[in-house]
């Protein structure tokens, strides 16, 4: 059963910083990263359960050690919470 995938607001600003820091640089680059993460998020609609469970409902799964995405999983629902970037750190 495929799952439906919900990009919280907060996810979505996430995505938005990581694009800004990314574009200082390279705005081409920044782009294609971020389009990157996004369609790697569609595996959580078939694979809900693919990152590290917190508590049986929260998730949390690492892109290439430069990305995290904290997400829950409902009965019908994967909803993206929370990215953050880790180059930088």
């Amino acid at each position: 059963m495929s799952h439906k995938l919900v990009w919280l607001p907060s996810a979505e600003f996430d995505l938005e910083a990581i694009y800004d820091l990314i574009a200082s640089d390279s705005p081409k680059a920044a782009y294609d990263f971020v389009e990157n993460i996004r369609h790697r998020c569609e595996a959580f609609a078939d694979f809900p359960f693919m990152g590290r469970s917190h508590d049986g409902r929260m998730y949390q799964f690492t892109f290439d050690r430069r990305v995290r995405v904290n997400y829950a999983v409902t009965d019908t629902e994967v909803q993206l919470s929370q990215f953050r970037y880790l180059g930088q750190q």
